[in-house]
């Protein structure tokens, strides 16, 4: 695997000089987050029109841009992973996807081949490590590496329908793996007769870094006196600077995709 990458690598800059063209990146304020570049992808090459010609172009420039608008912060996401073969795999896709027009049939068969066999390492490699942070870098890339397999095997002229469903299982798994702890407290007040007066509900939730989020409901003789509490919402929010946050954002999008 790592000499077929390496001739991939040689075979592609030998086309990039070859034709003596250079590869400009996008503007980076057209680009879209690089953590959510999988739906803005899946969009265009799910269309109605398809998902070719000029929806496959921009899928394409999508991930372009948003991988040269990111590059340093994605490279060191990608230099965090503990997984050789998935740290090597992500890193050549994302190095050699800015050259995906400058590649022969034969070059972008063995790029999107890779690519596609990275996305589905990436997902196994999730599901089988256990420490919540390692499983978060895998979950931030994890939507990056399936829009360059998808883009890749769109550009060989296959359907991409399977590694959209990857994907969402992926994303699936990484809501609740990285689920927070969640802990919930009754407090209960009574007048001098001994009557229930007030019961207030606390929820707190912690994710795996440290990041909290509380909600509380308040009863007043039985009757709900604050907005009802949110416990889905709660969770959310405690998740939100992880890759559980991206995971739930694109799951209901990629999901309308699907026919």
């Amino acid at each position: 695997m790592r000499r077929l990458r390496k001739g991939l690598v040689a075979a592609t800059m030998s086309l990039v000089v070859a034709a003596g063209v250079t590869v400009r990146p996008a503007p980076a304020a057209a680009a879209v987050p690089w953590t959510q570049i999988a739906v803005a992808v899946a969009s265009y090459l799910f269309s109605n029109s398809g998902g070719g010609g000029s929806d496959l172009e921009r899928a394409k420039q999508e991930i372009i841009a948003a991988i040269n608008a990111s590059r340093d912060a994605i490279i060191t996401e990608i230099d965090r992973i503990a997984s050789a073969d998935v740290r090597a795999c992500t890193e050549a896709a994302t190095t050699l996807v800015n050259q995906i027009d400058l590649m022969d049939d034969f070059t972008l068969s063995v790029f999107a081949l890779n690519a596609v066999e990275c996305a589905s390492r990436s997902t196994a490699y999730f599901d089988a490590v256990a420490n919540k942070a390692e499983a978060d870098r895998i979950g931030k890339l994890m939507g990056q590496i399936f829009a360059i397999a998808m883009v890749g095997f769109r550009k060989m002229g296959f359907p991409a329908t399977d590694l959209l469903a990857q994907l969402i299982r992926g994303y699936e798994a990484v809501v609740v793996k990285l689920a927070p702890t969640c802990t919930e407290n009754v407090l209960r007040e009574y007048d001098d007769r001994g009557r229930l007066v007030t019961v207030e509900i606390q929820y707190t939730c912690v994710a795996y870094n440290g990041d909290s989020a509380f909600g509380s409901e308040l009863y007043y003789l039985a009757r709900l006196v604050t907005p009802p509490l949110d416990r889905a919402q709660v969770s959310a929010d405690a998740t939100r600077n992880t890759s559980r946050a991206v995971a739930m954002a694109a799951l209901p999008q990629l999901r309308a995709l699907q026919v």
